[in-house]
């Protein structure tokens, strides 16, 4: 079978649904030896043909901005691909499909519906060509696969009256194993990176987008309780991420008021397990996640975790960390205070996060993932 995917998640930093989409293809191949895999893109990535993928770069269009460039390689180059290389599946990362089908198959990948929960989570520009692809995609996929039990649920409740349950399939992402906890051996490492970024003797971490969704906040409010104690007005924050879509401008102006946080706009992806392991807890208060990938990253890396009970993030941490209300800013600061005085439960949540964390593999993801394409190519 003859199986194609929109690769161009590939091109650019890779980001929470690059990761999901670069962890599955990473170990495809080395499951699956029976399919052929085509990568579809607009720019180069040449380190994927080397393990086995037939990879076709179109070019990028370099008139026009990424907005409508990227909507109309979609719908025009890659159908015309899909029909050139005879593709028997198309696998589509990222939420939609062409709207002309070439292909006898498609399977498409819904990570969440945030823009479906509130109008303030998504630019609403993004809200309208979601609005009005995302149906049809839905409808015309043979497949649909989706990273969390709750994402499966907020796909039936805004569209089970023209979908099946049985239709969708729930595939977990996972983490590289480099994040891990790491011990005196990487003493120089550690060093490095804590001088390379300024990051303080005692930091709380946060990875992800500044945002309102994300109920940074939030943190800001407990960032502030922790000021006010004695014991721990040394304690800092520090906010990893870019700004993101609502309210982006607001929090970072807040964030600048304050001495105790401090925001890193990026880190190398090299660095980002160094940092984990040098935090002394995560600190996670989004109010809607698909599934909240930094929160894995932190139980693996053997981080403490301290998030939401909303959304999709009961079902990755289950009893590997604490939950609260997002909005319980006084039970999270007890909650930071007690890890910090209590040596025996910070240890007891380290190695509960750790244990969680070993329940997600990216191996039996990609396994279950060729299981719904081999079903579906079969059928």
């Amino acid at each position: 079978m003859r199986i194609a995917t929109d690769a161009r998640l590939l091109e650019r930093r890779i980001t929470g649904i690059g990761k999901y989409f670069e962890g599955v293809f990473r170990n495809i191949l080395k499951i699956d030896k029976k399919n052929e895999y085509f990568l579809f893109s607009s720019g180069k990535i040449g380190k994927y043909s080397e393990k086995g993928f037939r990879i076709i770069p179109t070019g990028r269009n370099h008139f026009l901005p990424q907005k409508i460039s990227s909507p109309l390689w979609l719908q025009t180059t890659l159908p015309l691909l899909l029909k050139k290389y005879k593709i028997d599946l198309f696998y589509s990362p990222h939420f939609v499909l062409p709207l002309i089908k070439t292909v006898p198959k498609c399977i498409v990948t819904i990570h969440d519906l945030a823009h479906k929960i509130s109008k303030d989570f998504k630019d609403p520009v993004y809200q309208k060509y979601l609005w009005f692809l995302l149906r049809y995609s839905l409808r015309n996929s043979e497949a649909i696969i989706t990273i969390s039990q709750n994402s499966k649920r907020d796909i039936l409740k805004y569209y089970g009256k023209s979908i099946s349950a049985d239709k969708i399939k729930i595939v977990y992402p996972a983490v590289d194993e480099r994040f891990k906890p790491m011990f005196l051996r990487n003493y120089e490492n550690l060093t490095k990176v804590r001088k390379k970024y300024f990051l303080p003797e005692e930091f709380i971490l946060y990875v992800g987008r500044i945002e309102n969704r994300k109920n940074i906040q939030g943190i800001i409010k407990v960032a502030d309780r922790l000021n006010k104690l004695n014991s721990l007005n040394n304690l800092n924050i520090v906010l990893v991420g870019e700004t993101g879509y609502a309210g982006s401008k607001d929090l970072m102006e807040e964030i600048k008021k304050r001495n105790n946080i401090h925001h890193i706009e990026y880190i190398e992806d090299k660095d980002i397990p160094y940092v984990y392991n040098l935090a002394k807890i995560f600190l996670f208060l989004s109010f809607y996640e698909g599934f909240g990938l930094p929160v894995l990253e932190a139980m693996q890396s053997g981080l403490p975790v301290l998030t939401s009970n909303t959304s999709s993030l009961p079902e990755v941490v289950s009893n590997g960390g604490i939950m609260h209300n997002p909005v319980d800013y006084e039970g999270f600061t007890k909650d930071i205070v007690r890890l910090l005085e209590d040596k025996k439960f910070y240890q007891e949540m380290s190695c509960r996060a750790i244990s969680q964390a070993k329940k997600f593999s990216w191996r039996e993801s990609t396994n279950k993932l060729v299981k719904v394409f081999e079903e579906i190519g079969s059928n």
